[in-house]
């Protein structure tokens, strides 16, 4: 667990994913995107491919986030690998204000992501990092900062926050922290 990598599988535009319950003749105005969420023990490399959602994927582009402070060694980086299928970088649309927001991963700190209520790795986009919220039965432990190495590009973030959490019940002065 030396990198956590957001895989972005981006379609070509125009193009509706096989097993899609999408109504007949129905087009995408732009490209859809497939995202998953992994630890893994080496980053991301441009070229590299791999299969998922029935489709072969090249990575295209990787942006890097390195650790704010030495002191917070959890991870070594997290990357945000684009692929697509025909291995060229995609023309993404901003689907922010031109800020970039604040990605926040959820995971435990005995080191595995948190699932969602669809099983799938937990995460979310906020404005403020004052707005990071424990995941429900949780208790956020610490945070792992990670700022963005070299220009950001329409769909990056500002930075990145892994908020290790453990379950609240391992945390016998959680409500008397919470009632001072």
């Amino acid at each position: 667990m030396k990198h956590l990598i957001k895989t972005v599988m981006s379609y070509p535009p125009g193009y509706v994913p096989s097993g899609w319950d999408a109504p007949e003749g129905y087009v995408p105005e732009g490209s859809i995107e497939d995202y998953a969420l992994a630890f893994a023990e080496d980053a991301p490399i441009v070229g590299q491919h791999f299969e998922a959602y029935g489709q072969q994927w090249a990575i295209a582009r990787v942006q890097t986030y390195q650790p704010v402070e030495q002191a917070e060694t959890a991870l070594e980086g997290f990357h945000l690998a684009i692929a697509t299928i025909d291995g060229s970088v995609p023309s993404r649309e901003p689907w922010h204000d031109g800020s970039g927001p604040l990605m926040v991963v959820h995971a435990a700190a005995s080191g595995e992501l948190i699932a969602n209520e669809y099983g799938e790795p937990q995460w979310e986009l906020v404005e403020r990092e004052d707005w990071i919220a424990p995941v429900e039965g949780m208790v956020i432990e610490r945070s792992q900062h990670f700022e963005l190495v070299g220009e950001r590009s329409p769909g990056d973030y500002s930075r990145v926050v892994v908020a290790w959490s453990v379950d609240a019940i391992a945390m016998p002065n959680h409500s008397a922290q919470e009632a001072a």
